[in-house]
């Protein structure tokens, strides 16, 4: 069977956000710490209107869509932060009102988000690599 990837527009993002907290199924803790209540329209919602925001915003994030030619139907996605022209900013986890039940919820994603990407971080400030090539 062949695939076509293809640049995702916000509703494909919509559709790949779906796709990934059913894939996920609720299991896995870190996506139910930093995307709180995955599983849920509320949740679903929030997360898109968070991914959404930083697509728009940012320029170095490219979203992708995986498809099947014959039905159109979006099976998979990507996120890539594709820093061309300078190394990657360090961006803190946060949300809007409501992203998470209690303060406590808050910071043990902002903690397991800033574990996350330390090794990330400390390397670019290490190094002076160019970024890619145009």
């Amino acid at each position: 069977m062949t695939f076509v990837v293809a640049t995702a527009s916000d509703d494909d993002v919509r559709e790949i956000t779906r796709i990934m907290f059913k894939a996920y199924g609720g299991k896995n803790e870190y996506i139910n710490a930093v995307f709180p209540r995955g599983l849920t329209e509320d949740g679903e919602q929030m997360t898109i209107q968070r991914l959404l925001f930083i697509k728009n915003l940012v320029s170095d994030v490219k979203w992708e869509k995986v498809s099947d030619p014959a039905t159109g139907q979006i099976v998979g996605g990507a996120m890539w932060g594709l820093h061309q022209d300078a190394k990657p900013q360090k961006f803190g986890l946060d949300g809007p009102p409501g992203t998470w039940e209690t303060e406590a919820e808050k910071e043990y994603a902002q903690a397991l988000y800033n574990s996350l990407g330390e090794d990330e971080h400390a390397f670019w400030e290490r190094n002076d690599l160019p970024c890619m090539s145009k």
